[in-house]
């Protein structure tokens, strides 16, 4: 994550909050210790950063505008979501208390924010370095001050040079949260007229994206042509790393059940079930199968845990031997084109391989013994404050599933 070209200034920042708790600037300097002069002259850089008026100065006190309310909750969050990191990363002997992470918070910058999150990233200093086009003795500058600063260790030495230490990788997690709430932030205001502006980010797993996914967005931006999306697709402990760090808004595919870590919240859509997978042409295909020539076949898999390999394992479980599995592959890409190159099948949803189907070059077998399904369902956050734009996409998104799946109801 680069530093953008224009950031607000983090003690700026502070300022403003100080002013919208307190109702006025006087009390806002004595609390921060701050000359009244500085504390207008930061709410005036900020005002020029965001293109809106934030304060009401009034002579009984100051409020802020709808705009400076809109700015005021994501700063809220921000802090928050800093000083949770600075409370939390660090291991229980040494995590400052919350006067201590106070002080921290106070001396941090976005510099020293910025390059800890570039070197948890590029995994070096030389690498983050290079991509962030700064030089390395100013980058190390900067997390010695941030570590310094935290007073606990974030980086351990390596053969390679320095590199970020668990703590570390969690506390730039928590920047990153913490830093989507500043950019949310910037997208609310300039939709504050009442426009759909702004950009979501949708972490996907393989699942109906190419149908329901799509249709959902293009429906969205057919209605907000203003609104911008950015969709990630991979394997589940990838896309649940990008909800979790914030590269992601939601994440839309399989749920587990019970969700994995206690920081996010599933919420059940409906049940895709499975079919055994083919090529058009397959020995088997137009037959109807059963265990036995299923037991004969080879396949291909995802890892042992997920829960299409956990279907496998329980189609096959009580005999003595289990399914012949010659490739595991997470990438349902993989899949298809290994079940059009052979004699290969596999267990999928009939959704994953939709088009393939129709155009007949895959085909479900006939197996009449029930195999299970998906739970499909949206992941995310359990602290996450969706954007207007956001709430108007999941909108549309669950206006597809109504029109794709039968009997569906959006959650409440």
């Amino acid at each position: 994550m680069k530093r953008p070209a224009s950031f607000p200034n983090l003690r700026h920042l502070r300022m403003f909050v100080a002013a919208c708790e307190l109702g006025s600037l006087n009390a806002a300097s004595k609390e921060l210790n701050v000359a009244q002069p500085a504390i207008s002259q930061a709410l005036m850089r900020l005002e020029e950063h965001y293109q809106a008026s934030l304060l009401l100065r009034r002579t009984g006190g100051s409020q802020p505008t709808e705009e400076g309310k809109i700015l005021w909750r994501r700063c809220t969050r921000f802090f928050r979501l800093l000083q949770r990191g600075i409370v939390r990363a660090s291991e229980r002997s040494v995590a400052p208390n919350l006067t201590q992470s106070n002080t921290i918070l106070a001396r941090l910058t976005a510099a020293q924010i910025f390059a800890h999150i570039s070197v948890s990233h590029y995994g070096s200093l030389l690498l983050a370095a290079k991509a962030d086009n700064i030089s390395v003795s100013a980058l190390h500058r900067a997390i010695r001050d941030i570590e310094g600063n935290l007073g606990y260790e974030l980086y351990s030495k390596t053969p390679q040079g320095l590199a970020v230490n668990r703590t570390g990788t969690e506390l730039a997690r928590q920047f990153r949260l913490a830093l989507r709430e500043l950019v949310t932030a910037e997208e609310e205001l300039k939709a504050s007229d009442g426009s759909l502006k702004g950009r979501t980010l949708i972490a996907a797993l393989p699942m109906v994206r190419s149908t329901i996914l799509g249709k959902a967005i293009a429906r969205t931006q057919k209605q907000a042509p203003e609104l911008d999306f950015v969709v990630l697709e991979g394997i589940y402990d990838t896309m649940l790393k990008a909800l979790r760090s914030g590269e992601a808004d939601m994440l839309i595919g399989a749920i587990r059940n019970p969700a994995p870590t206690s920081d996010v919240v599933e919420t059940f859509l409906f049940t895709d079930p499975y079919s055994i997978i083919a090529r058009k042409g397959h020995p088997l295909d137009g037959k109807d199968v059963t265990i036995d020539d299923l037991a004969a076949c080879e396949w291909v898999a995802q890892q042992e845990g997920t829960p299409i390999r956990n279907a496998l394992n329980s189609l096959f479980a009580g005999r003595a031997k289990g399914p012949r599995v010659r490739i595991e592959a997470p990438s349902t890409l993989l899949t298809r084109s290994v079940l059009l190159e052979s004699d290969a099948v596999a267990i999928l949803s009939v959704r994953q391989v939709a088009l393939e189907v129709r155009v007949g070059l895959l085909t479900p077998l006939r197996f009449q013994a029930p195999i299970g399904g998906r739970a499909i369902g949206i992941t995310m956050r359990n602290d996450w404050l969706p954007s207007s734009t956001q709430l108007f996409f999941l909108k549309n998104f669950y206006e597809v599933l109504m029109e794709e799946i039968e009997g569906f109801q959006p959650p409440k």
